[in-house]
């Protein structure tokens, strides 16, 4: 997909988004503009005839001449429009018109949105407005027969185009380019995304965007005494991979981070195997991996001023005679000892090795991303990731850049007394806890396997697939916290 800006006299799409607020008379440049190529048509549709008044979501399509289509969107009461409420809307818009070759959206001035008390800028509305075009016009179409044709241009118009703007829109793009990499990723068959498939799938990312690579098998894996993640692969007849890529700045790094995505390729849940319709999405459960895949590739196409490390434990959690079982004793990679309660609370299991290797690398900042806890969607359902973490000030950054950036995020409490939850006689704890608090239990667990003091895990697992679309994002994969650590690691 291409991303432009222009002009508005230089628009070349055949189709154009304008935004209109309710009730309100002011026209936007390129309202003027299409206004005149249409013979006044649609100052007569909208302001004359009142088709449409402006409301939140409300859209008129609109014939210019024989090859350009323009849709009217209402963006609301301007005193109640957030950044979220103008990526839903931009998403349906892109979603109308994507049998369209091209799109065409202008920047909206500047207006005040209330639910994180910032001036909303052009350059915002830029970043926001390719992303999420992107997300309305997502679709997996690898294995349909009969492909329909996908708009393949996304353009932006304004008469002042600043650096600004310029530069945001290239984070907007390459943001938008991470999100549909790790959609793609996910909606692929587990039959064909294996351990191995994503280990190769590193490595031309670290070839192509000339980053270091290191890629252990089975073997070096246990060198690196991993061996509470080579338990939860040991029941797959595919062979665990665990990834470490690098990207590096050319001058003095402002920052060093990692990321660690969790990459269970399948999640069959173990010897506690699954009821046969949860087991449906876990294709779903290397969404972590998938995104921090999909991250490096977008810092290292901006040409960010941080390193990054971006870090995955890629296995399946399958039953078999050779599967790892409830009363086990693993030894993680810094020593400390967990009885296997249950088998299918395998993420953490292979997070707290990869957070245990990241301890190593000598980085400022730790965050994890893991489609791990069921308790997060009974906390917080489908639409808000929960955050938690060991440091305040990184968690209050990460979730003010979140909401700028159009996703939900709640604070969950890590407290000393949920060690109790997860107390073992036989070993230094157990992996699960029992029903209550299970996202803060797991949050305790993973707490035990980092030195680092800047640690924040996100929680996906309620918000990474969707059984059934919102009002931005359709079913399946979302891709969801990619633009949020985008955009906080180049803050």
């Amino acid at each position: 997909m291409r991303f432009l800006t222009n002009k508005i006299e230089q628009i070349s799409s055949n189709s154009a988004v304008c935004f209109i607020y309710e009730n309100d008379q002011n026209k936007s440049d390129l309202f003027n503009y299409l206004d005149k190529l249409s013979n006044n048509e649609l100052s007569k549709q909208i302001y004359d005839y009142r088709v449409i008044k402006g409301k939140f979501q409300e859209t008129i399509k609109i014939a210019i001449n024989e090859t350009l289509v323009v849709l009217v969107a209402g963006l609301g009461k301007k005193e109640e429009l957030t950044r979220k409420k103008l990526s839903q809307l931009v998403a349906g818009c892109a979603r109308q018109l994507r049998n369209r070759q091209s799109i065409t959206f202008e920047l909206i001035d500047n207006y005040a949105f209330s639910d994180c008390a910032q001036n909303f800028s052009k350059s915002d509305a830029t970043r926001i407005i390719y992303t999420a075009a992107r997300i309305g016009l997502y679709e997996f179409q690898k294995y349909l027969s009969d492909k329909k044709t996908m708009t393949d241009t996304i353009e932006i118009v304004d008469n002042n185009l600043t650096k600004e703007i310029e530069q945001n829109a290239q984070i907007g793009a390459y943001s938008s380019f991470a999100m549909k990499f790790a959609k793609d990723l996910v909606n692929e068959s587990a039959q064909i995304v294996t351990p191995d498939y994503i280990a190769q799938i590193a490595a031309d990312i670290a070839k192509e965007h000339n980053l270091e690579a290191k890629i252990f098998n089975k073997n070096e894996i246990k060198e690196l005494n991993m061996n509470a993640f080579l338990a939860v692969g040991q029941g797959s007849v595919n062979e665990p991979k665990f990834i470490h890529l690098i990207y590096k700045p050319k001058t003095t790094p402002r920052k060093k981070i990692a990321l660690i995505g969790k990459g269970i390729t399948f999640d069959a849940g173990g010897m506690n195997i699954k009821p046969a319709q949860s087991m449906l999405t876990m294709k779903s459960d290397m969404s972590g991996a998938a995104s921090v895949l999909g991250i490096i590739q977008a810092i290292a196409s901006l040409k960010s001023d941080i390193e990054l490390h971006v870090v995955s434990a890629l296995c399946e959690n399958m039953t078999s005679g050779s599967a790892y079982k409830q009363g086990d004793i693993l030894v993680a990679m810094n020593g400390k000892t967990i009885e296997v309660d249950n088998t299918d609370a395998e993420g953490r299991i292979t997070l707290a090795d990869a957070l245990c290797y990241c301890d190593k690398l000598n980085v400022d900042e730790v965050i994890d991303i893991a489609t791990l806890t069921g308790a997060v969607i009974v906390s917080l359902g489908h639409n808000i990731t929960g955050v938690l973490g060991n440091n305040q000030e990184q968690i209050d950054r990460f979730q003010k850049i979140a909401g700028q950036s159009c996703e939900n995020t709640w604070q969950m409490p890590i407290l000393d007394e949920l060690k109790d939850n997860l107390k073992s006689e036989l070993a230094d704890m157990k992996n699960t806890g029992g029903r209550n608090a299970g996202t803060s239990t797991a949050g305790w667990f993973l707490s035990n396997f980092t030195k680092s003091n800047s640690w924040m895990h996100l929680d996906i697992a309620g918000t990474a697939y969707l059984d059934k679309s919102n009002k931005e994002t359709l079913f399946g994969p979302t891709g969801v916290m990619i633009r949020s650590l985008i955009n906080y690691l180049l803050a």
